[in-house]
């Protein structure tokens, strides 16, 4: 009777609750330790219950991931040029994966996605579109944008790894001389905020020298921009 009162107690299984305790365990200990199983002992229950919602482990990451996507602030702004549209997500993109580097590690394979990490990069790339990027312009910017989030932030987080590291054991309050190289000094202090904001401007400038001649008068339409724009048309 006393484990059926147990039992009875334990709030219902739900997608929802499940990818929440994930997140919570993922952030905690690390992505390198999480697995069905520990999740199952989170939860209070055997890991054949979680597969009873995601069939795989990489199912369950791909629907943490597409929580923490939804977080960003990458939604349209309607009559927000495209300049600053780039600023705002780009952005909300860097401080948020820096905040939540367990989380933005993810690496799932595809084929395991129910389509809403799918449906995410379909609505950023819809977004331009719907601005009036060029689609040759577009497909070009995709890649630098990429590549220059994916570095900086990639670097940012083991510059701060490296630190969090040294400067275990140390005395906080004690004033330590930087006795670093020149090179030293430029390559490690180079991943600051306001690095990533002159970073971007270099992206935008890159993006009108990839448009010219066009003038990039591109701007989110007023009118609903949810809908689908199709690539190609």
């Amino acid at each position: 009777m006393v484990g059926q009162d147990k039992r009875a107690e334990r709030p219902a299984l739900t997608p929802e609750g499940i990818v929440d305790a994930a997140t919570v365990l993922i952030e905690r200990d690390g992505l390198a330790a999480f697995t069905m199983r520990s999740l199952g002992r989170e939860l209070g229950m055997s890991a054949m219950a979680v597969y009873g919602y995601f069939p795989s482990r990489d199912a369950l990451l791909c629907a943490v991931l597409e929580r923490f996507m939804d977080t960003m602030d990458t939604g349209p702004v309607p009559g927000e040029r495209w300049d600053d549209t780039l600023r705002r997500t780009m952005t909300s993109l860097y401080r948020e994966e820096l905040a939540h580097p367990e989380i933005a590690s993810i690496d799932v394979d595809p084929r395991a996605d129910s389509g809403g990490l799918e449906r995410h990069t379909e609505r950023i790339v819809g977004l331009h579109l719907a601005q009036g990027w060029p689609e040759p312009v577009l497909h070009q910017a995709w890649a630098l944008i990429d590549a220059y989030l994916t570095g900086f932030v990639g670097n940012a987080l083991a510059l701060k790894r490296l630190g969090e590291e040294e400067g275990a054991g140390t005395d906080g309050d004690a004033p330590v001389a930087d006795e670093r190289e020149p090179w030293e000094r430029i390559v490690e202090d180079a991943y600051t905020d306001e690095a990533f904001a002159h970073g971007v401007e270099i992206v935008i400038q890159g993006i009108r020298g990839l448009a010219a001649p066009d003038p990039c008068e591109w701007r989110t339409p007023f009118a609903d921009v949810s809908k689908k724009v199709e690539i190609g048309s």
